[in-house]
């Protein structure tokens, strides 16, 4: 409960304070740097992670016959796809317009289910991805958390550079991945202590 009205404050906070600031601050940052945080975003895509975990848990289970490592594979693609879908349904709700719509045409704020790509800025599809996969995979290889955690931070920083996103965005993007993570991780299927 704390950590929700954490998370709820943060992004309130961002939201009315720090968002436009810091898209403004992004947005005049030097081309070379945006393409490098081109680059990194595309870590954050979900086909990438769903794709490998299902390679590897069906690798798992069929080649290797490691039950274990089966199921820690369908904690990942778990992970990353139910936080996807919540993510989508939440983005269709919302209906809040990214960063481009405020530069262009002063949009900013909630259209409450607004359908556009330009309306489907929160909460970020890329960091709740890539929170996702990467708590998931802090869960199962623990000693190499504060790797995972770097990874995160950086493709989610990589949005508000490039643009595609404000920093309540990320905020509501991590909640819904560490929500997804923590529920997953009450199902004795995956057994992973």
């Amino acid at each position: 409960m704390a950590f929700s009205l954490f998370i709820f404050a943060a992004a309130a906070a961002s939201y009315f304070f720090i968002d436009l600031p810091l898209a403004a601050v992004s947005r005049g940052l030097d081309q070379r740097i945006k393409d490098f945080f081109e680059v990194v975003t595309v870590l954050g895509e979900s086909t990438w992670s769903l794709a490998a975990a299902a390679f590897a848990g069906l690798t798992a289970h069929f080649f290797w016959r490691r039950e274990d490592w089966t199921r820690w594979s369908l904690f990942v693609f778990s992970a990353v796809a139910a936080s996807g879908i919540i993510t989508d349904l939440i983005k269709w709700l919302a209906g809040r317009w990214r960063p481009k719509a405020h530069f262009t045409d002063q949009f900013y704020g909630f259209d409450f289910f607004g359908v556009g790509y330009e309306q489907t800025s929160f909460p970020s599809g890329h960091a709740t991805t890539i929170w996702a996969l990467c708590l998931a995979l802090a869960v199962i290889y623990p000693r190499l958390r504060f790797l995972w955690y770097a990874l995160a931070i950086i493709v989610s920083m990589s949005r508000v550079i490039i643009g595609a996103h404000y920093l309540s965005d990320i905020v509501a993007g991590i909640f819904v991945a560490v929500m997804t993570v923590i529920f997953l991780t009450r199902f004795p299927f995956f057994c992973l202590k």
